[in-house]
């Protein structure tokens, strides 16, 4: 079966992503307790808080409290550390998405597990060479784990998508970094294809 659509996810697909300086920015500030995200209950609390669950505010107490993070650090602090995992575009990849909705007539898509923090962050500072103030012109719809509620790999996350756009599943290809995210793509139906930031991409422009 042809394919019409295309959903892309963000984070190491679209813009390069550095975790480690994350967790380097928090202990520079002090954090006592800081192995890594998934411990000590911050995963828990990121679910949350990337499905729109909790409040930024909340968020940020929770993390500080897990991670023993001084009560001198301000927020603008704590934001500047959570953001330092978000580095940049690979050369031509916001270009390619507008290439394929325009000139190659795909119908693309953004599906990502983010948070709000993360996408002020991304609109303001990834995007300062861009003519753009956000990802929205770059794709036909942005669809982001805060705002709809599910975050991947959950099949919620990718009926979304199907639902309000009113797409055949077999005609989407979905390209994600995460095996996981992949194999519940394949799962739902869709096509599927594990990519990351460096992969070259060029082969979509070549009409399946």
């Amino acid at each position: 079966m042809s394919i019409k659509n295309l959903i892309f996810d963000l984070g190491n697909v679209i813009l390069r992503l550095d975790q480690q300086a994350t967790a380097r920015g928090f202990k520079d500030l002090g954090a006592t307790s800081f192995p890594n995200l998934a411990q000590h209950g911050n995963h828990a609390t990121i679910v949350d808080y990337e499905t729109g669950k909790i409040s930024a505010e909340e968020f940020r107490k929770t993390v500080r409290a897990n991670i023993g993070l001084p009560a001198t650090v301000s927020d603008e602090q704590f934001d500047q550390a959570w953001n330092a995992m978000l580095l940049d575009f690979p050369e031509g990849r916001l270009e390619l998405m507008r290439t394929l909705k325009e000139d190659f007539g795909y119908k693309v898509y953004l599906l990502s597990n983010t948070n709000a923090i993360h996408i002020e962050y991304v609109d303001k500072i990834c995007l300062k060479d861009y003519k753009e103030d956000s990802l929205h012109p770059f794709f036909d719809k942005v669809y982001y784990s805060h705002d709809i509620g599910y975050r991947k790999p959950s099949a919620e996350a990718f009926e979304v998508i199907l639902k309000d756009q009113g797409l055949e599943a077999g005609e989407t290809l979905f390209l994600d970094d995460m095996p996981e995210n992949v194999a519940a793509a394949k799962a739902c139906g869709l096509q599927a294809a594990q990519v990351d930031a460096e992969t070259d991409l060029s082969f979509l422009q070549l009409r399946f």
